[in-house]
């Protein structure tokens, strides 16, 4: 879907193990108005080769700007400008906690304490760190560790020249998130991403991140799963999960009774990530955000809410963007697959 263009646009470019989304961004009088955006599942170029968490890495270069050029073109994305996303499980990101040090002092520490948490060699990764939090009277600071290693970051440059795209900047995911998602949000809040391989959970106090933790569950063994009990193919499968989910219907209980031992199993992961983070903080997780391919389950967030006890809310990206009046349902319904690609092209025209 296309909506017209202006010189300051950009495309956020968000590259999931089941489908690639695009959300092409312009900036005009501070404001971030929506022109376009798309998706297109990696099956019909993968096959059921499909790999986990890390599966851009696995893919050649070159089938993954052939996927890319097309989805582009579908979108009728015009900007050559673009941030694509890095998965949160192809990066580290940390807490660490150092003795109160200057900020040269911090830089200088920074490489031999990465050493600690990060299990490839300083000279394979670019490492980033931020201040968290300063503490005059423990006389610590707490910084957040951030690093990529350095082919992940040289292969979205390649897959970049090879789809003619201009490479403004490469982000992990749970940054974007951040961006696209909070908004004036203060209170401690937990992002979990539900992809189709990786959950990976992000909490974020005062708009920065405390805590990220990858899980090697996602929505596609759901599927997998219905469509082995149902005897329905996957595309059945994917439907009936949309569609019915968590219904609480009789009718439905079959189904729901299938797909509940699955979200119960990722639910006692982000259980034992949230516990351990509020018992280390004085403020403790408030709100849940949920996002990705997995949280348009049917049923989903009232059951996220029951067994956290807290506020949860599906994510809506696109509430930071503008866009004409008639596409709200539809955005509304898409919007937890898009907050990445959305926080993405946000990058280049708004403040985080």
């Amino acid at each position: 879907m296309n909506f017209g263009f202006g010189p300051a646009s950009f495309v956020g470019i968000d590259i999931g193990n089941d489908s690639v989304k695009v959300v092409q961004l312009r900036k005009e009088n501070e404001r971030a108005i929506l022109e376009t955006y798309g998706e297109l599942k990696t099956e019909r170029y993968f096959g059921g080769s499909r790999s986990g968490g890390g599966g851009l890495l696995a893919k050649n270069d070159k089938s993954i700007a052939n996927l890319l050029v097309d989805l582009l073109r579908e979108s009728n994305v015009t900007s050559k400008k673009a941030v694509i996303g890095i998965p949160s499980t192809s990066s580290f990101i940390t807490a660490v906690n150092l003795p109160l040090l200057k900020d040269n002092e911090i830089a200088a520490a920074i490489p031999f304490e990465a050493k600690r948490y990060i299990p490839i060699p300083a000279s394979e990764v670019a490492i980033d760190w931020q201040v968290l939090e300063t503490d005059e009277t423990e006389r610590r600071i707490s910084v957040l560790l951030v690093a990529v290693p350095n082919e992940v970051t040289a292969k979205h440059r390649r897959i970049a020249e090879l789809a003619g795209l201009e490479l403004v900047a490469a982000e992990i995911e749970s940054f974007s998130l951040i961006r696209s998602l909070p908004g004036s949000e203060r209170r401690a809040v937990a992002i979990i991403n539900w992809g189709a391989v990786v959950t990976t959970v992000t909490i974020v106090d005062q708009r920065r991140i405390r805590m990220n933790h990858n899980f090697g569950r996602g929505s596609r063994e759901i599927t997998t799963g219905l469509s082995r009990s149902m005897g329905v193919n996957l595309e059945r499968a994917e439907a009936i999960k949309k569609e019915v989910g968590l219904s609480e219907k009789p009718e439905d209980k079959e189904i729901s009774d299938s797909i509940t031992p699955f979200i119960d199993s990722a639910i006692l992961d982000l259980e034992r990530a949230l516990t351990s983070y509020n018992r280390a903080t004085s403020r403790k997780v408030e709100k849940l955000i949920l996002v990705g391919g997995g949280a348009s389950l049917n049923g989903l967030v009232n059951y996220v809410a029951r067994r956290f006890g807290l506020e949860t809310t599906i994510g809506n990206p696109f509430a930071r963007t503008v866009f004409p009046a008639f596409l709200q349902p539809v955005l509304k319904d898409i919007a937890p697959n898009f907050a990445v690609a959305v926080g993405l092209a946000l990058r280049p025209i708004a403040s985080p």
